[in-house]
């Protein structure tokens, strides 16, 4: 007996998937009683990232038993790594001694066979749980707990937490000395941008030392399409919208992350329908004679697809001023005639020096047309075109500029034309006759509102307005004229 239980004891020990699929139990809220943990796929991938990655971001859709996963990954770090300190954080103390308490971490460690359940040195405390082997597990508010060092430090449904940026600055030194910590939460929509988003996408991106995690409605087995549709009935005749389905039940990230659409221009429908999220291509040295072009954008661009000979490009381009507290100056690569977003610059550059990169970027997709807005700074930028265009050698040609609604180069906003604009947009997008790759240029125009035809304040929208002036562009190479201004070909058909 005693060497099986050593035996057992050792399995658990090297395997958390094996000490969770044998030995843990949950309560299952449908059934009201508790049962084995048989980890679902989904789950099973977490568990394996919760061994590997020491700090990690999830996103979840609802119900989809990753709480219980985390607080199984805590209850087997404090049995078999003495001395490890779990701090558990909730929105409010009550919450997280819930989580501690006997319907959760502790009602985990009660139904272990008993000769895994070590004697308790503090069994009583509501904020506290103590282990005979040193391991402890701590209970706490979104304000308080960073007096401590811990080993894992668990921040339950973050994006509900009024301030979570100060609790990751008070909980992230807790760790620093080489404990891990695991942020998750559904995402709250009444909270556009909020922490919890932007640390999500930022670790999705690959530019944080965070790993992100997204799990999606249908990761929980038992639901299929019948289920989801059910669902989306209720949540449509109750609210007339699927901003509740997004926030509680998201089958993508871009659902989830998406704001509020009761009062955006864009249906998210019609968005989703046009996107296809695709990792950019790496621009370095290999990319031979793109090289030298490459090396002049630095990391403002983004290439989905390489020029092709045969293929036909156009450009919309949003300029700004370039100052570190102003918008991004931004330009999308269309191609034709699927409306492609094949490639995107952005960034913030002094007007001159954004046309000179938007000036290459044009050279490198075969001399594309160019529509740029023709506002504030977009003078400045059509300025530059036709003093370069001046000095040309004969024979030598820039790409051609693109004409506004009023036959002059670039497009001039007004209130009437960025309706149009807009409008044009929409029917793109309701008729699918578009597609997007860039994830900042969806989100974009998720967000652009439908009374101010603008992003929500604090917000940008100049990839959003270079990808929309973009398919103007195309409508107009589409068109057999030629027009010349300033010396300057602006469009030949």
């Amino acid at each position: 007996m005693k060497q099986r239980i050593l035996a057992e004891t050792r399995k658990c020990r090297q395997s958390l998937h094996y000490f969770l699929c044998e030995h843990a139990w949950i309560y299952d809220a449908v059934q009201r009683d508790w049962l084995r943990f048989r980890l679902w796929p989904a789950q099973w991938q977490v568990a394996s990232d919760l061994l590997r990655y020491r700090q990690i971001v999830i996103l979840k859709a609802r119900q989809l038993g990753l709480s219980w996963l985390v607080l199984g990954y805590a209850l087997w770090r404090m049995l078999f790594h003495p001395s490890a300190t779990v701090l558990i954080f909730s929105r409010r103390q009550e919450e997280a001694e819930y989580l501690l308490g006997e319907e959760r971490l502790r009602g985990m460690f009660r139904r272990l066979p008993l000769w895994m359940q070590l004697p308790e040195a503090v069994r009583e405390a509501r904020d506290c749980w103590m282990l005979a082997n040193g391991s402890v597990a701590r209970a706490f508010p979104s304000n308080a707990g960073d007096s401590y060092t811990a080993t894992l430090a668990i921040l339950d449904e973050a994006d509900l937490v009024p301030d979570l940026d100060r609790l990751l600055r008070s909980v992230k030194p807790t760790i620093d000395a080489g404990g891990q910590i695991v942020v998750l939460s559904r995402v709250n929509k009444s909270q556009e941008h909020s922490t919890f988003q932007r640390l999500y996408q930022e670790a999705r991106t690959g530019r944080t030392d965070w790993h992100a995690i997204f799990l999606p409605w249908q990761a929980r087995p038992d639901r299929d399409q019948a289920w989801y549709a059910a669902i989306r009935r209720d949540i449509l005749a109750r609210t007339s919208s699927l901003d509740e389905l997004y926030e509680q039940y998201p089958a993508s990230d871009a659902e989830a992350l998406a704001p509020r659409q009761r009062e955006k221009r864009f249906p998210l429908e019609w968005l989703l329908a046009c996107y296809q999220e695709l990792p950019p291509i790496s621009l370095d040295a290999s990319q031979g004679d793109r090289a030298p072009f490459c090396d002049d954008f630095g990391s403002l661009l983004t290439v989905y697809r390489w020029p092709l000979p045969q293929r036909r490009y156009v450009i919309g381009a949003d300029p700004a001023e370039g100052n570190p507290q102003s918008d991004e100056s931004a330009a999308v690569v269309l191609e034709l005639p699927t409306n492609e977003e094949v490639a995107v610059l952005a960034g913030r550059a002094e007007p001159a020096v954004f046309a000179e990169r938007l000036a290459h970027l044009a050279k490198l997709y075969g001399q594309a047309p160019v529509l740029v807005e023709r506002n504030q700074h977009g003078h400045a930028v059509l300025l530059w075109w036709m003093e370069q265009a001046s000095q040309l050698a004969p024979g030598s040609l820039l790409p051609p500029l693109l004409p506004g609604l009023d036959g002059r180069p670039g497009w001039l906003t007004t209130t009437a034309s960025k309706a149009a604009l807009w409008t044009r947009l929409a029917e793109r997008l309701r008729q699918q006759q578009c597609r997007l790759h860039h994830r900042r240029t969806f989100e974009q125009l998720a967000s652009i509102e439908g009374t101010t035809l603008r992003a929500p304040a604090g917000q940008a929208d100049d990839l959003a307005i270079a990808f929309a002036l973009a398919l103007v562009a195309a409508d107009i190479v589409a068109s057999p004229a030629t027009i010349h201004a300033g010396g300057q070909t602006i469009i030949r058909g």
